[in-house]
């Protein structure tokens, strides 16, 4: 029986570092942690990439990186995640596949029965094992951001991580069994989000991170060393199973709700209340559900129809405005975020 995950702890053999990126995949084939071993002066790191398959960013990025064949300080641990929807089709178009979890959502859950959930299973237990520094999870996101990093602990450590990267902040507490939650109380952990897949910019970001990241100094650890924005308290915002939906265009017959094809250029923008998401039918039901972190339906203190529109009620901050229908049902239309006070800076 195969393995759920592949390993290379002694690095990816030149013969393979050398292929294309999508060949590299056919030959991985599954989940895969490789180690790429360093001198051992520092405590090991991490770098995430691909736990969804339609974001290729942190992949090329990656190994662009370790195609230098640089030897660092410390072993470097390199996580390529779900390997087959990045596969299928025309490559890189899905986050997962319809047999297929969210690889995003699987980790640290007990007694794992699916190939994915013991592939997580597995590959956290040897980071776990590892003394890890830190991690980086790279991801692009499915509408217009800015280059952003999340951040799950408000420690400095993990704090002067994410501002080797970005100076705006988000705050995640919503309890997603994602990775860098399974980690974050013994290790820096961090999201990286590095815009749309497929744009150069995106790319140049990506690579410019890793190599800041891979040759920065070992994180302080007992005071913030450089400015942040930060946004956080969010409430999680879907569109209800039953309704047809589509980003732009009129609204008929084939659709219940029809939201801007623009609508993700209010990313990380504060909009007042009034602010229109979309429009619907007579005589509708609000087509929208948001949720706070602790599960609270919150959908009447943030959303009203009026006059056939769906509109905001109360000054917010939309972050993850998707642009895409796969990307809305899979996971969420967009969050709702408030600004939050930046921690003190040290003293320089």
């Amino acid at each position: 029986m195969d393995t759920p995950y592949r390993r290379y702890p002694d690095g990816l053999p030149d013969d393979l570092l050398d292929l294309g990126d999508r060949a590299l995949l056919r030959v991985l084939g599954r989940p895969t942690l490789i180690r790429v071993p360093g001198t051992g002066e520092q405590a090991p790191r991490a770098v995430v990439t691909l736990l969804h398959g339609d974001e290729s960013t942190g992949l090329q990025a990656i190994l662009r990186v370790l195609r230098r064949r640089r030897r660092y300080p410390f072993d470097l641990y390199v996580v390529v995640g779900n390997v087959e929807a990045a596969l299928h089709g025309p490559g890189f178009a899905h986050r997962y596949l319809d047999h297929q979890e969210d690889f995003n959502r699987v980790w640290g859950l007990d007694a794992p029965t699916t190939a994915q959930r013991r592939a997580a299973d597995g590959i956290l237990a040897e980071l776990r094992a590892a003394g890890l520094e830190s991690l980086v999870d790279v991801h692009n996101n499915t509408g217009d951001n800015p280059f952003y990093a999340i951040v799950t602990r408000m420690r400095p450590q993990t704090l002067n991580l994410a501002t080797l990267f970005t100076s705006t902040l988000l705050r995640w507490d919503l309890a997603a069994c994602t990775l860098m939650e399974a980690l974050h109380d013994d290790v820096a952990t961090v999201a990286v989000e590095c815009g749309l897949p497929g744009r150069p910019e995106s790319l140049a970001f990506a690579v410019d991170a890793l190599r800041r990241y891979l040759g920065a100094a070992p994180l302080e650890n007992d005071r913030i060393v450089r400015d942040l924005d930060l946004l956080g308290g969010l409430r999680k915002v879907t569109i209800r199973p039953e309704v047809r939906f589509r980003f732009g265009g009129d609204l008929d017959d084939e659709v219940d709700l029809v939201l801007a094809a623009d609508a993700d250029v209010h990313n990380f923008v504060e909009v007042p209340a009034g602010h229109v998401l979309g429009r619907v039918h007579p005589g509708s039901a609000l087509p929208v559900r948001a949720c706070a972190a602790d599960g609270r339906d919150v959908t009447d203190h943030h959303f009203a129809l009026v006059d056939g529109e769906v509109v905001l009620t109360r000054p917010t901050t939309p972050v993850m405005m998707t642009r895409t229908v796969e990307a809305a049902r899979k996971d969420c239309l967009f969050y709702l975020a408030t600004d939050l006070p930046p921690p003190p800076l040290a003293a320089a």
